[in-house]
């Protein structure tokens, strides 16, 4: 008898034993991301080109004293104005500082959520005050030693923060009286910033 080769041998044993070779799935990867559609921000309630300055602020509102000089900051999504509005003649004369912040569109947050951020970042203490109808919400934070009354109001994509103080009348900050001075001019300064 002639001696088979041990493949022939093998293979033949494999097809009469009832083998089969199951074929193995290969995974297939893909290296585009799976594409998501975001929808852009809409346009912001104050764009940072067109915000009012400290001496058209104050020309928009009656018996406020003159602003000293300001600046504002600007950086690629961020807008800070700081006006401070007071003469050092009378001491019966309030200072009043209006702090403004507003924040631009980002690719994937608007600027009202990125103002609802900044808004909320505020130190603990504040109180809200549902008797100021400005914007979507209003608080009075805590004037901790200082003397004046603070009152932040959050409107779509700016936070809006107004502190009043009279040094001639020396009130508590957190005096009724000091905080209804307080609401007036603050609504004052928010009518006068309106796009």
């Amino acid at each position: 008898m002639r001696a088979r080769p041990i493949g022939v041998t093998i293979a033949a044993m494999t097809l009469a034993g009832g083998c089969t070779v199951t074929p193995v799935p290969t995974a297939t990867y893909s290296s585009a991301p799976t594409p998501t559609t975001i929808p852009a921000p809409g346009p912001v309630k104050y764009a940072f080109a067109t915000f009012k300055t400290c001496p058209e602020i104050q020309r928009k509102v009656p018996g406020l004293p003159p602003p000293l000089a300001s600046e504002p900051l600007r950086g690629d999504d961020r807008f800070s104005l700081t006006c401070t509005f007071t003469t050092s003649e009378n001491d019966d004369i309030p200072m009043i500082t209006l702090d403004v912040e507003l924040y631009e569109n980002q690719r994937d947050l608007s600027g009202a959520e990125r103002a609802k951020s900044g808004f909320n970042a505020t130190p603990v203490g504040e109180k809200t005050d549902p008797s100021v109808h400005l914007g979507s919400e209003a608080r009075w934070m805590d004037p901790g030693v200082g003397p004046s009354c603070r009152l932040n109001v959050l409107d779509e994509n700016a936070v809006v923060m107004t502190r009043y103080n009279n040094a001639g009348k020396k009130l508590d900050p957190r005096s009724e009286e000091c905080r209804g001075l307080a609401r007036d001019v603050t609504r004052q300064l928010y009518d006068a910033i309106q796009p």
